[in-house]
């Protein structure tokens, strides 16, 4: 009886133990966290922004007979002679600000897109130079030119390299306002006073041109549908031609009271961008 009783009191112990054994194993066990999955940035979409930059360039205003047979004009000479420059650099300079608006499309890890900006542009230089011959008057020829328009319609392609970088290369059309001018006047003469010897001449130009452009840049995505670019361009809008005359002689023939300028309009942009993508921002990764 004693025995049965041992057995029986051994084995009540070893049931009471269990549960407190088996919540001491849940408390020690390791707990399970699922790892995280990393989340990409979907470039594809419509997006808008703002710019700014500046631009530079080592453009020149030249000038020519303005009848290559007929060279015996005053002007023609005095070009000839060395008294009026063939060719002026003005150099232009200036800070643009704009608008671009686009479309990205993303195929695994390249980017495909088009984008359109414009911009208010202050690039626009002159220069002046003061000449001296026995034979002529002292004369000065001042050159001047400016862009205070300029836009772009490019395409763009676009690699991947982190997810939240893009690095590309783009081109495409380019259009803009220019302005140029050219006067040679007598330098002695008080401001206003007009100009009665012939040589004096001056002329001026003003047009909507179209080139092309072409470039590359980074562009960061750096918060939610927010991303930031730094790009840069080259443009050519071509040249731009006109004649300069003295309009206080009028019955002069044109050969001899003319030349032809060209200034040409090309350069560099550097700019700086924030754009906001529309749509789905960020995606989770699939595996």
């Amino acid at each position: 009886m004693l025995r049965f009783a041992s057995i029986m009191l051994a084995a009540l112990g070893v049931a009471a133990a269990q549960p407190a054994f088996a919540a001491d194993m849940a408390a020690r066990a390791p707990l399970y966290k699922a790892p995280q999955l990393p989340v990409a940035y979907n470039w594809s979409g419509f997006y808008a922004g703002v710019n700014v930059g500046y631009g530079w360039s080592d453009d020149a205003i030249k000038l020519a007979p303005h009848d290559p047979v007929f060279t015996a004009g005053v002007l023609d000479v005095a070009l000839a002679g060395g008294l009026i420059p063939p060719s002026l650099a003005t150099n232009p300079r200036g800070v643009l600000g704009g608008v671009q608006a686009g479309y990205n499309l993303q195929t695994g890890s390249l980017v495909w897109g088009v984008e359109a900006d414009i911009a208010a542009a202050g690039i626009k230089g002159s220069s002046t130079v003061s000449r001296t011959l026995p034979v002529f008057p002292d004369i000065m020829t001042r050159q001047e030119q400016k862009v205070d328009w300029l836009g772009t319609v490019r395409g763009r392609i676009g690699a991947i390299v982190t997810p939240d970088l893009m690095l590309y290369a783009t081109g495409g059309l380019a259009y803009g306002h220019v302005k140029a001018s050219t006067s040679i006047v007598d330098p002695t003469l008080a401001a206003g006073t007009p100009c009665l010897n012939v040589i004096c001449s001056a002329g001026t130009s003003e047009s909507w041109r179209v080139g092309w452009a072409v470039g590359g840049g980074g562009e960061y995505h750096f918060a939610s549908n927010w991303s930031v670019k730094l790009e840069y361009l080259y443009y050519d809008l071509g040249s731009e031609k006109y004649t300069i005359f003295n309009p206080l002689f009028p019955f002069t023939p044109g050969p001899a009271r003319g030349l032809d300028a060209t200034a040409d309009f090309t350069g560099h942009i550097a700019r700086v961008g924030l754009n906001y993508k529309f749509g789905p921002g960020p995606v989770v990764a699939k595996y």
